[in-house]
């Protein structure tokens, strides 16, 4: 097995970061919740912009850090199978 992990600390930082930044904007995602949760499209699109140029980047910071998190995750899974010796072949 190769050793080609990611480095944890890293992965625990990143997940720390997205913390941070979705509290930033936690106003911002809670007055989109009702559109999302309601499914009227029009609606989310409306308060989607009210959301101003912060706002905006700060959550697509977040979910560029939630991408490379869950490219981390998995880059772990294959190495637990193989160990575990649930790999396919």
């Amino acid at each position: 097995m190769k050793n080609n992990l990611p480095d944890l600390e890293d992965t625990n930082y990143k997940i720390i970061q997205v913390n941070a930044l979705l509290s930033y904007v936690g106003n911002d995602l809670a007055n989109l919740s009702d559109p999302v949760e309601s499914g009227n499209k029009d609606d989310v699109t409306i308060q989607a912009s009210f959301m101003n140029d912060r706002a905006f980047f700060t959550c697509r910071t977040a979910l560029d850090l939630i991408k490379e998190i869950q490219k981390d995750v998995e880059a772990c899974i294959k190495p637990i199978d193989e160990v575990s010796g649930r790999a396919s072949n």
